[in-house]
């Protein structure tokens, strides 16, 4: 988690003043950092967001025939599931809505490395994103997603 959060500090050239917008054509030019002041409810429901996008990252790096990214996403989704059951259903109704979303990421991602631990030597690479595409589409009509 800390080295997401690190990733995310960007910088602009400035001129080295702060609260200055920097010149496109100034000489002189310095790394300033950019804040961006979001409120912690915000920031929650930005980290739940990334999780569908990694979900989607896993899968089609199965399709690619990369094995290993789905195994380091699942420990990744782990570790954030764990922080967002501390808060539960304390925090704001967005929140906990995010939950079980990222409840629903976490177990197609954990199929998908079950799969590729358990039956990956018998399914053909090229074929391994069809399958998981299938198990998330029923998955979703079970849970009445669709």
């Amino acid at each position: 988690m800390d080295d997401i959060n690190k990733q995310l500090v960007f910088t602009t050239e400035d001129t080295g003043k702060e609260n200055k917008t920097p010149s496109p054509d100034a000489p002189d030019k310095q790394c300033g950092t950019w804040r961006l002041k979001i409120t912690p409810v915000d920031y929650l429901l930005g980290v739940a967001d990334l999780t569908g996008e990694l979900m989607r990252m896993c899968i089609n790096s199965v399709g690619n025939g990369d094995i290993a990214t789905p195994f380091e996403v699942s420990q990744f989704l782990r570790q954030v599931y764990d922080g967002f059951s501390f808060i539960g259903n304390t925090g704001p109704y967005e929140v906990s809505k995010k939950l079980y979303t990222l409840k629903q990421s976490l177990a197609k991602v954990e199929n998908a490395c079950y799969a590729l631990k358990v039956r990956g030597s018998e399914i053909p690479k090229h074929m391994l994103a069809d399958v998981f595409s299938v198990k998330t589409e029923m998955l979703d009509q079970e849970e009445g997603i669709s």
